[in-house]
């Protein structure tokens, strides 16, 4: 039953262009997180009902490319789709400069930048799956110039990986995604 629900799960998220690995990189850049061990997101990174902190994923980024003026962190949850109705934000920042071809985060160090809204409020919210396990994606694009994201007010939008790139294609010009699963 098991191998089944891993064939299943392979061809669900094949078909729908989501990313099952680790990580997944579009260029050279290359992105980790301690937070993340052995394709499991640790449990202090969860919403206080699940035991968890709520404090936010260290991250690493290495191989940035030269002309980079700023990144943007996105982590969203495409498992939301059947309890929820869409893919659930947990945490977008958009304009954090950056110089030299590495940016480490801290777990639960607030980034400079533009802090967004996500389905849960302003800035970082841990995993809280309602229905079961979930696997999130955690991508960072580098960015030819800052983006002018509507992150705050009564008409924020809450970005997910597909949105923000709908959305800011032109200025992309790298990015890499990590995903991780959270147990409950």
């Amino acid at each position: 039953l098991e191998i089944l629900m891993i064939f299943l799960k392979l061809i669900f998220y094949s078909f729908f262009g989501l990313i099952i690995s680790t990580q997944y990189s579009f260029g050279e850049m290359k992105l980790s997180s301690e937070g993340i061990n052995d394709g499991k997101i640790k449990k202090e990174h969860a919403c206080k009902k699940y035991g968890g902190k709520n404090i936010s994923l260290p991250i690493s980024l290495s191989g940035i490319p030269a002309e980079t003026k700023s990144i943007t962190i996105i982590m969203d949850d495409p498992d939301a789709m059947a309890p929820a109705g869409k893919i659930w934000v947990h945490w977008n920042v958009f304009n954090i400069p950056v110089s030299g071809e590495s940016y480490k985060l801290s777990s639960g160090k607030k980034p400079k930048g533009t802090i967004g809204k996500g389905h849960s409020g302003s800035g970082y919210f841990g995993m809280c799956p309602p229905d079961k396990n979930h696997t999130y994606r955690i991508a960072v694009y580098a960015l030819k110039n800052n983006v002018k994201a509507k992150a705050s007010g009564f008409n924020a939008v809450k970005y997910t990986l597909k949105r923000f790139e709908k959305d800011f294609n032109d200025s992309i010009i790298d990015k890499v995604i990590i995903s991780g699963d959270f147990y409950r």
